[in-house]
């Protein structure tokens, strides 16, 4: 229990429309979640979390029943920005942790990692941390229920029955024995005492990683699989039913790089066997284990062996493990990471999923179903917000329109368009156009054009407001 800390945040509302439309103006927020001290390399003061706790936080403080209500400031270290999985790594200051060390008497807690891989339907577990914005922890009890294996787009999750409210989040999953076996992170609305945890094998795998780069991500296998058939087996010249069948290797992916294409069959991952609905063949008294997590598991930087089959030849290669590529929209979940264009009024951002779902919801449409194509790592320009009164209003742009030509070069991304008009030498004329037809003239100097660029938020407060109940 000494070991668990409440953590403080005040930062940016990442889902306010307004924001999300206009990023010079971000709507501020307060909230609070939970955390627990940890050992790195042999030293303290570090504090494992969710990465939801602390993702859009401008400062940090942490309160431990150690120190009363004293409050330290931490800074964050990295974090799992995509939220798969749900994890962050905090630290607090020099200054903070010399003086909480101090009121500790020099005996800082902290928790060690369990064995999370290890953990059984009906092991007891207690869930701790600050729900509801308590002042002293709490500890509720329980069992672990259920696992759900990972798949595309998510990794692997422990269930438990023990309650996890609003405040919990990041706080630790103890077994008997005091060890920290994963992170509370969150729990199904309506739901009878359903609650997530974020197994501590993911935070073993990550670790190194985080003490590098303030993005960690996981491996990706960047794939896409079909479960195989007696049918479909026979077809591709396999003597048996086994493997997966590639339907697709994301461009820039691990399965690309190692060379392999539509309709090769996995049949292997790290020398353990795939079956034909994609996951491990191991021991029994092992869990369930599919081909996205095994990937997973294998730390970013390290070989990965491949077994696979091709027009009925069995294959192996060998290749690194690397994050997943960019292959559709992305999100873009960090406030301070948001990039923008001001101009003559219009403002424009790269799509991002956060973006077209507020351009839906502004709209009372579907905006992606506005976009031709499908959406793809190639970006596109948006117009997300028109000032009223502005030169871009009185020429009859909207918030949606998508940007493809400046002076007829064609436009993609923030920094096409800041280019095009910057290299624009004859005359004052900036001629705009989008994905509709439309276009619109606008009037430059050369102060105005070399003045130009792209800008991040203003991180300052405008009104403060809370988070909405259970967010945290």
């Amino acid at each position: 229990m000494l070991a668990v800390v409440q953590i403080h945040a005040y930062g940016f509302n990442h889902t306010a429309i307004g924001s999300i439309l206009d990023p010079r103006f971000l709507e501020p927020m307060t909230w609070r979640g939970s955390g627990f001290l940890i050992r790195v390399g042999g030293k303290d003061g570090y504090v494992l979390t969710n990465a939801h706790v602390v993702r859009n936080a401008s400062s940090l403080q942490v309160m431990s029943l150690m120190t009363s209500e004293e409050m330290f400031p931490a800074d964050t270290i990295s974090m799992v920005s995509a939220l798969e999985p749900d994890l962050a790594l905090i630290k607090l200051t020099d200054a903070a942790f010399d003086h909480f060390r101090g009121l500790c008497e020099g005996n800082v807690p902290y928790l060690e990692f369990g064995d999370s891989e290890r953990v059984q339907r009906g092991t007891d577990v207690k869930a701790i941390g600050y729900p509801f914005g308590m002042m002293e922890p709490n500890m509720s009890g329980g069992a672990i229920s259920n696992f759900i294996a990972g798949d595309l787009e998510n990794s692997e999750r422990l269930v438990t029955d023990a309650a996890i409210n609003p405040g919990n989040s990041g706080g630790p999953a103890i077994v008997p024995g005091g060890r920290a076996i994963g992170i509370n992170t969150s729990v199904v609305a309506d739901a009878d005492n359903i609650g997530f945890i974020t197994p501590i094998e993911w935070a073993r795998i990550l670790m190194p990683q985080m003490l590098k780069t303030p993005d960690a991500r996981l491996a990706d296998i960047g794939a896409m699989f079909q479960p195989n058939s007696e049918a479909n087996a026979r077809y591709l010249g396999l003597s048996h039913v086994d493997g997966v069948i590639t339907m697709r290797a994301h461009p820039g992916g691990m399965l690309e790089r190692a060379g392999l294409k539509h309709l090769d069959v996995v049949i292997g991952v790290g020398g353990f066997p795939i079956d034909r609905f994609g996951s491990l063949v191991r021991a029994k008294n092992m869990r369930r284990r599919n081909i996205y997590d095994a990937v997973r598991h294998i730390p970013v930087g390290k070989k990965v062996r491949i077994d696979y089959i091709r027009k009925g030849k069995t294959c192996r290669t060998e290749t690194e493990a690397i994050s997943a590529p960019r292959i559709d929209i992305p999100s873009q979940p960090i406030v301070s990471d948001r990039r923008f264009i001001d101009f003559h009024g219009l403002i424009l951002q790269e799509l991002s999923l956060e973006i077209a779902s507020a351009l839906s919801a502004q709209s009372g449409g579907d905006f992606l179903a506005t976009v031709e194509g499908r959406p793809t790592a190639s970006p596109k320009l948006v117009v997300t917000f028109v000032m009223p009164g502005s030169p871009a209003d009185d020429l009859f742009f909207a918030p949606g329109s998508v940007i493809v030509r400046v002076n007829k070069q064609p436009i993609v991304s923030a920094q096409d368009f800041v280019n095009a008009i910057k290299h624009k030498t004859r005359d004052s004329k900036v001629v705009v156009e989008t994905q509709l037809g439309g276009l619109g003239v606008f009037h430059m100097d050369k102060h105005a054009r070399d003045a130009l660029h792209i800008q991040a938020p203003h991180m300052h407060a405008t009104s403060a407001s809370s988070p909405p109940p259970g967010s945290r």
